[in-house]
């Protein structure tokens, strides 16, 4: 009992001089621009970090950015923006003085010097990394209309995503050809997700909640878990780095124009997403959201689905809080609500059903994680996950 007050009481201490290293204003700031070489345009919401520390921030739509109440001394800010070579600077800023560093990225053609992090659980540029490791990355998800994890991860080499029930409509994906359950779902590097839900709930995931998608082929049980054996396919979430929001809805229609089909089915969905950031960027929201609603549709006629009918709510949130310039405690929770069902008579109850299969999924996934830079740059990071999945099946 006596251990146990001296840790309570040097925890408190701990604390209270964080908090009051916070409330000091050293009004030492860096201001500027980030454009891409050799064609001065400005680049929309790149990434400013500085190097060992959790400080960071993002260019506004004009390409400029500002980073205020820095410590004093010598730092490293780095500037990232997709499809470019990141860049490094030096740059030396005292108390009460304002500093304009401005940066000139590179077209990185090829991708090898984007940072990845699930090759070796660590930061590093992809031509480092001791496996192949390949990207989908938001501007994909977005080229293609996908509005699901599942709908992107048919864009990877070595993936498929599979329809293994016409009735229930139930959907894995394969990875050098092994079935769903081989293969490790991770969110932010960690395996939150479990096995029942990474066979069912790639097709819930939104892709406006995901950053970027990384996937290794090929076992790695020993780094990521024994469900690892397949391959595995991290989900990078994004962080809260500026205020901004974002609301988009898409609209399709299934069997115009096929002979001997039944009636067109509709499929419509309704997204959103916003991050809200304090004023000194220590503490940062995002909230994200959405909707499907799918109708059941039958291609030959025989009054049985062949795509099931689908709907899919959606919404999570991911906060953040620093401590001082190089702790950081980051809150995650998301909720998914799905109905789905297949077979005919959907007027109907499920047992008046000639043919019905219907499952039904409530899942409630929470994270936290605490990280704390050490020395220059030594990471010292902790985390716990629970996950609740409720399911049932007709």
């Amino acid at each position: 009992m006596h251990k146990l007050n001296i840790i309570l009481t040097m925890m408190m201490l701990s604390a209270t001089q964080t908090m009051n290293s916070q409330e000091k204003q050293t009004d030492a700031n860096i201001i500027g621009h980030v454009i891409c070489l050799n064609c001065t345009e400005h680049l929309s919401f790149a990434t400013i970090t500085v190097e060992g520390t959790t400080i960071g921030t993002s260019t506004d739509e004009t390409g400029h950015y500002q980073l205020i109440n820095l410590p004093p001394g010598t730092h490293l800010i780095r500037a990232d923006y997709m499809g470019h070579k990141p860049q490094i600077k030096e740059i030396t800023i005292r108390r009460g003085e304002t500093r304009e560093l401005n940066f000139e990225l590179e077209r990185d053609v090829l991708g090898l010097e984007e940072v990845i992090v699930t090759g070796n659980r660590s930061k590093s540029n992809r031509k480092e990394s001791p496996v192949i490791v390949n990207t989908i990355t938001s501007r994909i998800f977005s080229a293609n209309q996908s509005v699901t994890l599942s709908d992107g991860l048919n864009f990877s080499p070595g993936l498929r995503m599979e329809n293994n029930c016409q009735n229930c409509g139930f959907s894995q994906v394969r990875m050098n050809g092994m079935e769903g359950p081989y293969s490790q779902i991770l969110i932010n590097s960690r395996p939150v997700f479990s096995g029942l839900a990474g066979v069912y709930g790639l097709e819930l995931i939104p892709a406006n909640m995901i950053e970027r998608v990384e996937i290794i082929r090929g076992g790695g049980s020993a780094l990521y878990g024994s469900n690892a054996i397949a391959g595995t396919i991290n989900l990078i979430l994004k962080d809260p780095i500026n205020n901004a929001y974002e609301i988009g809805a898409t609209g399709g229609v299934m069997g115009l124009g096929m002979s001997h089909a039944g009636d067109p089915a509709k499929d419509y969905s309704l997204q959103f997403n916003t991050s809200l950031v304090s004023s000194d960027s220590k503490t940062g929201m995002a909230l994200y959201g959405f909707s499907r609603s799918r109708d059941p549709f039958d291609a030959n006629s025989d009054d049985f689905s062949e795509i099931s009918r689908l709907k899919n709510i959606t919404i999570g949130s991911r906060v953040f809080h620093r401590f001082g310039t190089r702790g950081k405690i980051a809150v995650d929770f998301f909720h998914i609500r799905e109905d789905r069902r297949g077979g005919d008579r959907f007027g109907y109850p499920l047992h008046e059903s000639n043919i019905a299969e219907s499952v039904q999924h409530d899942l409630n996934t929470a994270a936290i994680t605490y990280e704390r830079y050490f020395r220059e740059n030594d990471n010292f990071s902790i985390y716990a996950s629970g996950q609740s999945v409720n399911r049932d099946s007709y």
